[in-house]
């Protein structure tokens, strides 16, 4: 049975293209705000230790990467000077990871630049189509975890 699909719509294609072009977009905007050794591929690694700190454990479980990811990841930020790392106190087996000052300015800023980026793909689809947008990204991304248990 041939499949008849518009080339144009192809979800991997399409999934392809916006992630290149956000990725492009982040990176010119990054390139304004920290040094040219900060890669957007840290960026998960980056967002999710937060302003409060996050244990290594809990970064593997968060963006679903080996430790030795995390690690090597982590070394790159401390190289940066945008993070560091300390024994837990509760666990001696686990490190937590704390924005430096500088990460805490990058952290701010990235969200503000999110902010700015949420509101212009609000203007150009509205704000009821970005949110289920949103929800439905949310949704494959379930669903797409579930199905590697």
């Amino acid at each position: 049975m041939e499949h008849q699909c518009d080339s144009d719509r192809v979800i991997f294609k399409l999934l392809y293209i916006l992630k290149r072009q956000t990725d492009k977009m982040a990176a010119s905007k990054l390139a304004t705000i920290v040094s040219g050794d900060f890669n957007i591929t840290y960026m998960p690694y980056f967002m999710n230790i937060g302003n409060e700190g996050i244990s290594n454990h809990e970064l593997v479980h968060k963006i679903k990467v080996t430790k030795q990811g995390v690690s090597k990841t982590v070394k790159e930020l401390e190289r940066l000077e945008l993070v560091y790392t300390a024994k837990a106190e509760n666990d001696a087996r686990s490190i937590m990871i704390y924005l430096t000052d500088e990460g805490k300015s990058l952290y701010s800023s990235i969200y503000t630049f999110a902010d700015e980026a949420k509101a212009k793909y609000v203007e150009l689809i509205g704000a009821k189509k970005y949110e289920q947008f949103i929800d439905t990204i949310v949704k494959l991304s379930d669903w797409h975890e579930s199905q590697e248990q």
